[in-house]
């Protein structure tokens, strides 16, 4: 058994339990207090959170509105016009005082307006937007816009994304180039449009002295025939107008068969076709075709008729820019451009209205579908090498087209027995074909040539070919 000493020595006296107690209690308090504190701390903490996340939106809202108002400053500042539309309607919500009268409204009028309304082609509105969500902005891009009144006009427009009020919208500068876009369309009367696309330039000012292009084309010379006597009863007023009534009928013609003019040379047209042949001939055809329509508006008011004359050629060319810093102008030149030149010359020595060369003959699509004869043989003034030429009489009067299409045959075969010194043969063939067709020209020209070699005899080494000794 423990006796009572040994007991007193193991547990603690009441005293001691109850002094730890106490100091337990104590500790309890402590906590109890410092959870209290902890709770106010925390609920303090919270309130003075709130107070300062009111303090930064209310701060973050005055920063907007001041950035907006300095947006709207900026904007009012700005020399051109600017305008802000919602993205979802296209309504405008904002613009600067400018704006507004560039379409003949005031600043009130215009707000609240769909801006498609001033597009003269609303399509154009969507393309902008496919570029703006594409490229982030648009760069001066040209549109034309139309007035109020309906007038319209051209503007360069620039356009970047915007939040404004807190609505997504487009941010839109308007810069009027109208003036410009006359200027332009001035400076397109000397230099066409079709010839900075084929000298794949986009504009007058990339073009530069001495930008050229070399390959195969086709070109055309054009003559209005006796031009000098005709002018010499006219004042000189008079003769700008025939003129210019001559060239504003057949040059459209020249345009509408992919080709350009190159130049005037007084009533005279050069001009390129530089992707088919056949774009030449049909233009030489059209052009004779309004010569046609032109003279019979000319017969109603007494006046006389015209005529052209037309040489096609094609082969190898440089098209370019020649001139100096001062002035510069579009040419083109090589050996097969001078000879075009003279293979028009020659519609007046053998009184045709139109030839074309071997060369362009080869490069149609399909040559039966025009009206092509067999001319003659030629050696033009500065070549060496003889030429086959042919006539192209798609525009001749319907009952003389009628005539060579029936003595077509019997002509070339009378020109295969002329290169064979077979003059008499030829002689007799062509009697019949003048029999048909007594106003044939060309089976004149030959028939007397044929008579002369038969007459006085030729060379040995004849060989038919027509040798050209002036231009």
């Amino acid at each position: 058994m423990i006796n009572q000493s040994t007991l007193s020595k193991i547990m603690p006296s009441t005293e001691k339990l109850q002094a730890e107690i106490d100091e337990l209690r104590l500790q309890v308090e402590e906590l109890e207090q410092e959870k209290v504190d902890l709770e106010t701390l925390l609920e303090m903490t919270a309130e003075h959170s709130d107070s300062v996340e009111e303090e930064l939106y209310d701060k973050a809202e005055e920063a907007i509105k001041e950035s907006e108002r300095r947006l709207r400053m900026i904007i009012q500042a700005t020399p051109v016009a600017v305008v802000i539309t919602d993205i979802k309607t296209g309504i405008i919500v904002f613009t600067n005082a400018i704006a507004g009268p560039l379409i003949g409204l005031s600043t009130d009028e215009i707000v609240g307006r769909k801006v498609t309304d001033f597009y003269a082609d609303p399509s154009e509105r969507v393309r902008l937007i496919e570029l703006l969500n594409k490229n982030e902005q648009v760069d001066h891009s040209e549109v034309e816009f139309v007035r109020d009144d309906g007038s319209r006009f051209w503007i360069d427009i620039s356009m970047r994304y915007l939040e404004f009020n807190e609505t997504p919208c487009i941010l839109a500068a308007w810069n009027d180039i109208s003036h410009l876009k006359e200027l332009q369309e001035a400076a397109l009367r000397f230099v066409p449009r079709e010839f900075l696309s084929f000298m794949e330039k986009d504009s007058l000012v990339d073009i530069h002295l001495g930008d050229h292009i070399s390959d195969e084309m086709t070109v055309m010379f054009t003559d209005l025939r006796s031009f000098t006597s005709i002018s010499e009863d006219m004042s000189p007023q008079q003769n700008f107008n025939f003129i210019n009534s001559y060239l504003s009928q057949v040059s459209p013609l020249i345009k509408k068969n992919e080709g350009f003019i190159v130049k005037y040379m007084g009533d005279g047209i050069m001009a390129l076709f530089p992707r088919d042949a056949d774009h030449g001939v049909q233009a030489g055809i059209d052009t004779l075709n309004q010569v046609n329509i032109y003279n019979a508006q000319r017969a109603k008011v007494g006046r006389f008729p015209i005529s052209v004359g037309i040489g096609v050629n094609t082969g190898y060319m440089m098209v370019g820019v020649v001139g100096d810093s001062e002035r510069m102008e579009a040419d083109s030149f090589s050996s097969e451009v001078t000879l075009t030149s003279r293979v028009e010359g020659l519609t007046k020595y053998y009184n045709v209205s139109f030839i074309i060369t071997a060369a362009t003959k080869q490069q149609l699509i399909n040559p039966s579908q025009y009206k092509i004869r067999f001319l003659d043989k030629v050696q033009v003034q500065g070549k060496s090498k003889a030429l086959e030429l042919y006539e192209v009489y798609d525009a001749d009067p319907a009952h003389v087209q009628k005539l060579k299409d029936e003595t077509k045959k019997l002509y070339e075969q009378a020109m295969v027995h002329y290169y064979a010194m077979e003059f008499e043969k030829t002689q007799e063939i062509l009697f019949h074909v003048l029999l048909k067709n007594p106003k044939d020209r060309v089976a004149w020209h030959h028939l007397t040539k044929a008579t002369q070699c038969l007459e006085s005899g030729v060379e040995e080494n004849w060989s038919g070919v027509t040798i050209m000794t002036s231009k």
